[in-house]
């Protein structure tokens, strides 16, 4: 049977989601799915890795009452468990792209993190989307830039998302960006770029 199955989960399933938590071996194969639920989760510290490693994904958390993408976050999932294809595309199908996009990508951080990986195209994220997360964060902005497979990542993004960042010509120009190469960008006017440093 593949993990997670529709017909209900193993009993070594059952044992891995609940390992190292007050929930006994006996009362976790006592189990039934449907006794399984966000609030005993929660109220247990089941942790993402027991349920990962148990291969429960977001389409089996939603038949446990986790229905929103929000409650993944209280569950302690973070960005980095969407670095995993299958897991990614899994929650996206299960609670929406767009609303996995706005449960976990909530800081600069989650921006690096999921900069270059496969979540970006599983759940259609724009560069500006992930530079939006780093307004007043230079550092992460950079590293989102760097990390990014666009062949110009820059191209298409609002010139004033790039300014809210931080980022100023200096990290540009290490990055490869010239005031030409700023062109492709949205709106850019020449308030942004003598704010950005170019003049």
């Amino acid at each position: 049977m593949r993990k997670g199955a529709i017909d209900g989960l193993t009993a070594k399933q059952k044992l891995t989601m609940f390992h190292g938590s007050a929930v006994s071996a006996s009362e976790a194969l006592a189990m039934q799915d449907e006794d399984i639920t966000f609030d005993l989760m929660v109220r247990h510290a089941i942790r993402p890795v027991n349920m990962i490693a148990a291969g429960i994904r977001g389409t089996t958390l939603k038949r446990f009452k986790v229905l929103e993408a929000s409650q993944l976050r209280r569950l302690d999932f973070d960005a980095l468990h969407l670095v995993d294809p299958e897991w990614c595309a899994d929650a996206s199908a299960a609670y929406g792209a767009a609303n996995i996009i706005s449960a976990f990508l909530v800081s600069a951080n989650d921006a690096v993190a999921l900069s270059g990986s496969e979540a970006v195209k599983i759940l259609n994220i724009s560069v500006e989307t992930l530079l939006e997360a780093c307004a007043g964060s230079p550092i992460e902005a950079v590293s989102v830039i760097q990390q990014s497979t666009d062949p110009n990542p820059l191209q298409g993004v609002q010139a004033r998302v790039l300014l809210d960042t931080g980022i100023r010509s200096q990290q540009l120009k290490q990055l490869g960006y010239g005031l030409v190469s700023l062109q492709s960008m949205i709106n850019l006017t020449a308030e942004h770029v003598r704010k950005l440093g170019f003049v």
